[in-house]
């Protein structure tokens, strides 16, 4: 392991912040196995880094800014302009960029640019820091949302498929239907983990309409989807008795391994 502190990782966090948001996962994750920063440090080794540089409109993002720099990164603030989220993007793209140039220019022992983001607005960047003789490692998820012909793998010595590299592998080639159940998992576990709905079940008629209107189904998609559920076991009936009055709903199914995997990888402890 290297310990000549000639690495300098530069992360584009809005790009990978709702990226993860997809499958409901957090890049700051309590699980060491699926944290960014942690398995970034494990990978590279703390002594090899010599900056871990972290952009992002943090007003924007629901994190812990006190939690990040526990992990000796260093957070940068880019102001959101009022003008919606891709501007903001574009705003911590280019904060980013200039200091990575900056550091090219000023600090000659960093031999080695690791850039975390799946943006193709990156590739100049790092075409620049390859013709200049550094090396450049990209970090990135590989699902639909990756440009096929940008093509950010020939622009860099190594790219990184963040599920492998986060030990979430069974969730790179979800399928629509699948991505939707995943969101309907957590959707009905948080329902339950909402101190309002203490003592309340969560009846059928209520859950296809909430998932209509949260995952923006139609009534026959909302009604496929949670049949699926149904008959997948991914949910089990519950009922409550309040008052002498029996109320009948469907709660997850903790003992189904996917929805355990689900919920567990969204950052909820699953006894």
């Amino acid at each position: 392991m290297r310990t000549d502190r000639s690495i300098a990782i530069w992360i584009d966090l809005e790009n990978v912040y709702y990226g993860l948001k997809k499958y409901h996962m957090d890049p700051d994750h309590p699980e060491p196995q699926h944290n960014l920063f942690l398995r970034l440090q494990e990978h590279y080794g703390k002594k090899s880094i010599r900056m871990m540089e972290v952009y992002a409109d943090f007003e924007q993002l629901n994190m812990s800014l006190h939690q990040l720099q526990k992990k000796h990164v260093h957070l940068h603030q880019v102001h959101g302009n009022g003008r919606g989220g891709d501007e903001r993007k574009n705003a911590a793209d280019i904060q980013l960029c200039l200091d990575v140039m900056d550091v090219l220019h000023t600090v000659p022992e960093v031999d080695t640019f690791v850039i975390v983001s799946a943006d193709q607005d990156m590739i100049p960047l790092m075409d620049r820091l390859w013709t200049r003789g550094k090396r450049v490692e990209l970090f990135c998820l590989k699902d639909e949302s990756l440009s096929k012909t940008a093509q950010m793998e020939a622009f860099c010595d190594v790219s990184h498929n963040l599920f492998q590299f986060l030990n979430i592998p069974q969730f790179q080639n979800l399928s629509q239907m699948d991505r939707l159940l995943q969101d309907a998992i957590i959707q009905i576990y948080e329902w339950y983990e909402d101190p309002n709905n203490s003592d309340k079940s969560y009846g059928s008629s209520w859950i296809k309409k909430d998932l209509q209107r949260k995952l923006n189904l139609s009534e026959a998609e909302a009604n496929q989807l949670f049949a699926k559920m149904v008959q997948g076991k991914y949910l089990q009936p519950h009922e409550i008795t309040v008052d002498g009055n029996t109320y009948y709903g469907y709660h997850v199914n903790l003992e189904h391994p996917q929805v355990r995997t689900v919920i567990r990888i969204a950052g909820y402890r699953v006894s």
